[in-house]
Formats: C-alpha cells, structure tokens, sequence
C-alpha cells in the first residue's frame, strides 16, 4: 500500500512527524533534519504522492505542512496523521524547529528595523490610506443608511459606499458636487445619491438617516445651529451624527484660507446646540494626539470629534427648513 510504503522510511515519518507540529519552509526542513536539501525534496516528493502532505507557495519560498485533508480521502491517512501529531518530538528536532522560527521571526524584526522610518510611506504606497477607515465602518450595521453632509468633493463617499446599504451625500457648491459625483462613478458606487442642498435646509426626508457624518464643515455653515437642528430632524430616533471640528482659534490667516465663517467651535459650544436641536452629546474626543498649543507648536490645528444621538423622545426646540428639492446647484 502506498501509503504504509511511504512512512515505511525512518526519514520520511520524521519529516512527517514534523510536519504534523509545524509548517515549515524546505530550506528551514532541511536544517531541522540536518540532511541535504536533494534528500529532503526526494522524500517529500514520495509523501507528496501519497497525499500525506500539503504545499503553500509564498513567492518563490515552498511551505510543507502535513495535510490537513487526508482524513476526509482516507481515513487511514487522517488517523495516521493526527496520531503523528500526537507524537512528542525528539528534543534536538524540536530544538531545531524553535531555533529556524527564531530566524523567520529576526528576519522579519530586520525587515521593520531597515524600513521603520519609511513604512507608513511605504504602506500607503501598497494599499492607500482608507482601508484603516473602511475596516472601523465594518463594525457598524451595513444595512444603515448614511450621510456625507457637506462631502465636498466626496473624499469619503467610497469608503461610506462600501460600508452601508445606501448613501446620502449633500453640499450646496455645484463644482464640488461635480467632483464628488466623478468619484461615485469612478468607483463604481450604485448606491449614493450625491445632492445639491445647504445644511440648513437639506433635501432629505425626515427620519431617513441612521448614520450622519459631518467632518470640517460646520464652520463654513452661517448658521450651525439650525444646521444641526436640520440634521437631527433627518436622523431616525436613535440615530448617530458624527462631527469633526476645529477647535477654537484665532488664527486669522488659517480663516481666510480656508473660507470660514467661524473660527471654531468648543465641544461646550456644540454640545449645547445639539442639546436644543433635540440631541445629546455620546463622546466628544480630541484627534491624533493634537492639544492647543503643543499643536500649534507643532504647525498642526486642533481638532475634535464629537458623537451626538438622537434621542427617540426628544424633538428641536427651534425650527427647521423646509426640504429644498433642487438638486442641480440652482438656488
């Protein structure tokens, strides 16, 4: 019988032995064994064949393990297999074994070392700079609706497309809305809907949204506070908005820049406009390490993330806007 034929080799149920604890690459079997590299490949050839062991290529290095199939073919093979596992090593082979791990693990701690200051270069080189962003969306309902208000030239639209059943995006600038409108096509993203609409008066039908996301654009709205009154009125009753803000300065030349109407916000300030608007404030966090004027100091502005609810009780103790249909950028 083959398969008894090949274990029948004391070099071969040692490589077999070893296998069953760990995947090994041939060159690092080879130095575990302390046989040539041909001798090695001859008898992995011969447990190859008799579909005791299996093979993983990562690029031009070949991983042998046993094989985690052959039960289901032959149960024979499958008993042999685990009964091979069960099997204590010689302590020299397991020493051999956690010596060659070692190596794969140095070579990997060198790689980072030679390339430490370069890597976040190199991964967003690799793999671009949202994934962080689209695997955090992961953990929320795909089966929310979201909006992008004041999306701009959509920057987040692929990673809220990919993340929720449907997208809202709304800004009231038409070359922007342009812009954002070539990204959804580009990406392919059937389910956004980019519109013409101010924050004030947005063109989205009450209790519509579970998800609201609103990253630097209150300071460039007249009026904040009915702008968040407006949004709480499209949130469904325990929906979520999500607001990223410039903390208070008095950085003239950053205002003018940057086309604010405000210069800033403090959470105080925000949180007790949701408060009126018929929200409360979930968690306010301030971002990538930045406080006053350590980051100023550091040329970076301060900002601040602020989570606000919809209480399910709870309505605006201001008025809202009607619904502006126009979504063409004509007022």
């Amino acid at each position: 019988m083959v398969l008894f034929k090949a274990l029948g080799d004391g070099t071969r149920h040692l490589i077999m032995q070893v296998l069953s604890h760990q995947e090994l690459a041939v060159n690092e079997l080879v130095e575990v064994l302390g046989v040539p590299q041909s001798t090695v490949s001859r008898h992995l050839r011969v447990l190859r064949q008799a579909g005791l062991i299996g093979d993983r290529r990562e690029g031009v290095t070949v991983y042998c393990r046993a094989h985690p199939e052959a039960g289901r073919e032959d149960p024979i093979a499958g008993s042999i297999c685990r009964g091979l596992q069960d099997e204590a090593l010689p302590t020299e082979v397991a020493a051999r074994i956690e010596t060659a791990l070692a190596r794969r693990r140095q070579r990997s701690r060198a790689f980072f070392d030679e390339r430490g200051e370069k890597w976040d270069e190199l991964r967003r080189g690799c793999f671009g700079q949202e994934f962080p962003l689209e695997a955090l969306l992961g953990l929320l309902p795909s089966e929310w609706v979201a909006a992008d208000l004041g999306t701009g030239t959509g920057y987040l639209l692929p990673a809220l497309g990919r993340a929720f059943r449907r997208v809202i995006a709304v800004d009231n600038n038409a070359s922007m809305l342009d812009r954002a409108r070539q990204r959804v096509t580009d990406q392919g993203l059937g389910n956004v809907d980019v519109r013409w609409g101010e924050l004030e008066a947005l063109p989205i039908e009450a209790g519509q949204i579970d998800l609201a996301v609103a990253v630097l654009v209150l300071h460039h709205v007249s009026d904040p506070a009915h702008a968040l009154a407006e949004i709480a009125r499209v949130l469904r009753p325990g929906g979520r908005l999500l607001i990223v803000e410039l903390a208070e300065h008095q950085d003239e030349e950053l205002r003018q820049a940057m086309g604010d109407l405000w210069m800033g916000f403090s959470p105080a300030r925000l949180s007790i406009m949701s408060q009126e608007a018929g929200m409360g404030t979930v968690r306010v966090m301030t971002l990538g390490g930045t406080h006053g004027d350590k980051a100023e100091a550091r040329g970076e502005r301060s900002l601040f993330a602020m989570v606000m609810g919809r209480e399910e009780d709870v309505g605006p103790t201001r008025p809202v806007g009607k619904i502006n249909a126009n979504r063409d950028g004509r007022r």
